[in-house]
């Protein structure tokens, strides 16, 4: 059975051939402290939530600055309108901010009534945004004040630059594969469906718990293996959330967000106004396997991908902000803990296999790990012997650790003149080998069998 999750309302960005226009303001012109045109006599809002922003406009001069912190919703009207009996209209609105809920509706001045509020558009941070909803006059209505709702804002509110109301309805959304929305040939690798409200289906790979940059529900959908064939899904609702496995279909408004200040941005499907899980338990698209300076790229955003016998270059507190740094010798990449933190268990110069989700923000191409079985020591196979072994981290601090493909060895610890340093043995397959009284500088070790045959050699660095 299906699922149907109706979340927020549709809205559509984008350029759109306008209708009869009824009303039209960039908020560029003020008297008392108010936008003309604005502060109709069911405006709920206080005027103190009400600010004149200079500098910032993209339309006119100025912008509003809507404030209302509450969770209970506030009214910011037009004047009265003259509007046709029985008429459908488009309310544009060019928005920015970093939180707040938005939404539509009208008062009927000829019947003194109140008209069916829309569903709230969660504002979410990033770049001016033009959001769409529609109205539908009573046919006895031939005046009307158009109301904005909002609540939930920060305390710098919700910044209105310019509303447009017209004849007809938003469009509605189009069905379009991951791919179509992800591939792009533009210098600035935004999607050339930006701004477009579609429809899209995909496998959910992966859920997101650093709220603090991300929606608290959001995730990661699939439909295919390989580039391009992953999306960020922005979810604001944390009650009504798939499952990851589950296939779904989801509408909302293509979006590219730049969290940092390079020219890149993050393609992600946000403003959702449907959210519906088509079955459940679906194999997850097998990870796709590539350099990490190939994960360096736009190609796999959103895409569950796989990078071997990455060194960890940086590790611990040394990046901050839960990153750590990998590279396997083709250029480095980036792990962030948004999913699974793993920068304080990294042992720098041990090498690893990582699997986890593409992504880009703050400027860094990044692998999101999704749990503890995506991140696994790299174990290599050594030319002489043929045994699997791995020896880590390098740089040495206080412990250097091996760990083989058989059991039961001898190791060997030299300077660079020969002296021997250090000597033990195990009957397993792993050993630790304590370096805390070795001084700084360069060391080799030798690992043989019991059978006195040489297993593996090389050297490796104390640096404490």
């Amino acid at each position: 059975m299906k699922k149907i999750f109706t979340l927020l309302v549709a809205a559509s960005i984008g350029t759109m051939a306008f209708g009869q226009v009824v009303f039209q303001s960039d908020l560029s012109s003020w008297a008392a402290g108010t936008p003309t045109d604005w502060f109709g006599s069911k405006t709920s809002l206080a005027m103190s939530g009400i600010s004149q922003i200079s500098g910032s406009a993209n339309y006119g001069t100025d912008e509003a600055a809507l404030i209302n912190t509450g969770s209970g919703h506030k009214r910011f009207t037009t004047e009265s309108t003259t509007v046709v009996a029985g008429e459908t209209y488009q309310i544009k609105m060019w928005v920015s901010g970093a939180a707040g809920d938005l939404r539509t509706s009208f008062y009927d001045e000829t019947n003194l009534a109140w008209g069916s509020y829309n569903p709230y558009i969660a504002i979410v941070a990033g770049p001016q945004t033009m959001i769409t909803q529609s109205i539908t006059i009573p046919t006895t209505c031939t005046a009307a004040q158009i109301i904005l709702s909002l609540r939930n804002t920060d305390a710098t509110g919700i910044m209105l630059d310019s509303v447009s109301v017209s004849v007809g309805s938003a469009p509605a959304a189009t069905l379009k594969s991951i791919y179509d929305i992800q591939f792009t040939t533009n210098t600035n690798g935004n999607s050339p469906e930006e701004g477009n409200a579609v429809t899209t289906k995909g496998v959910v790979t992966a859920y997101v718990n650093n709220t603090a940059n991300y929606g608290a529900g959001s995730f990661f959908i699939q439909d295919g293996a390989g580039a391009w064939n992953g999306l960020y899904i922005y979810n604001l609702d944390t009650t009504q959330t798939p499952s990851v496995g589950d296939s779904v279909e989801v509408t909302g408004i293509v979006t590219e967000i730049n969290l940092g200040s390079a020219p890149q941005a993050v393609t992600e499907l946000s403003f959702i106004s449907n959210l519906t899980v088509l079955n459940s338990g679906n194999t997850l698209p097998t990870p796709t396997t590539i350099s990490t300076a190939d994960a360096n790229s736009e190609d796999y955003e959103g895409v569950l991908i796989n990078v071997t016998n990455a060194e960890a270059t940086a590790v611990g507190a040394t990046l901050g902000y839960g990153l750590w740094e990998m590279n396997d010798g083709s250029g480095a990449l980036k792990g962030d803990d948004d999913m699974f933190a793993y920068h304080l268990q990294a042992n720098q110069g041990a090498h690893y296999d990582v699997t986890g989700i593409g992504h880009y923000s703050f400027d860094d191409y990044k692998i999101l790990p999704r749990k503890p079985t995506d991140v696994s020591l790299f174990t290599g196979v050594d030319e002489l012997s043929g045994v699997t072994v791995t020896v880590y981290p390098n740089p040495v601090r206080n412990v250097i650790n091996f760990k083989l493909g058989v059991a039961g060895y001898n190791v060997g610890i030299v300077d660079v003149t020969g002296k021997s340093v250090k000597t033990a043995s195990t009957l397993n397959n792993k050993l630790s080998v304590e370096t805390s009284n070795l001084n700084n500088g360069i060391y080799f070790y030798s690992i043989t069998g019991f059978d006195g045959n040489l297993i593996s050699t090389n050297k490796f660095i104390v640096a404490k």
